[in-house]
């Protein structure tokens, strides 16, 4: 591996820095409003999808079935979601948004990360950086998690723009 990636050890650590400060970031915002980053996103992934399977926020949320139960779980628990049984199909259950759960959707995209601001100051004097960079991350995801995953991305990113 040393010959064909000459910076392997720098791009780990380097790629590694800049996670741990959107991990922070995240868990930040999201304690701050009493919940855990991994229930946050999955709070986002029911407001994108209005109401989802556990299976569907497994997928979306690249998670395994039962970290999601775990989660939706305790996000029942603190009443932020609910979960109804599907009228045609009982064996398949949807999860949907409360309104406490809405109202803490809400709040937590209203929180700053460190990131994305520098991203955005980085972008104003480097012409053409976001569109390689977004475009570099597309692939990258299609490659490793697959094309449905960078399409439902790519659609509801569209969504939250609008």
């Amino acid at each position: 591996m040393g010959d064909y990636y000459p910076n392997y050890h720098s791009y780990l650590n380097l790629l590694r820095g800049v996670l741990k400060v959107m991990e922070e970031d995240w868990q930040l915002a999201a304690n701050e409003l009493g919940i855990t980053q991994a229930e946050q996103h999955i709070l986002w992934i029911i407001y994108m999808e209005h109401k989802a399977t556990m299976s569907k926020v497994a997928e979306i949320g690249l998670w395994d079935l039962s970290t999601v139960m775990q989660i939706i779980k305790r996000l029942k628990g603190k009443q932020l979601v609910k979960i109804e049984k599907n009228e045609n199909d009982l064996r398949v259950s949807y999860v949907t948004l409360t309104e406490k759960g809405e109202e803490i959707r809400k709040l937590s995209g209203e929180k700053s990360h460190r990131f994305l601001q520098f991203i955005e100051e980085y972008a104003n004097s480097n012409n053409g950086f976001l569109e390689q960079f977004h475009s570099f991350l597309q692939k990258a995801n299609g490659h490793f998690h697959g094309q449905n995953f960078v399409s439902w991305v790519e659609k509801t990113s569209s969504t939250i723009n609008e």
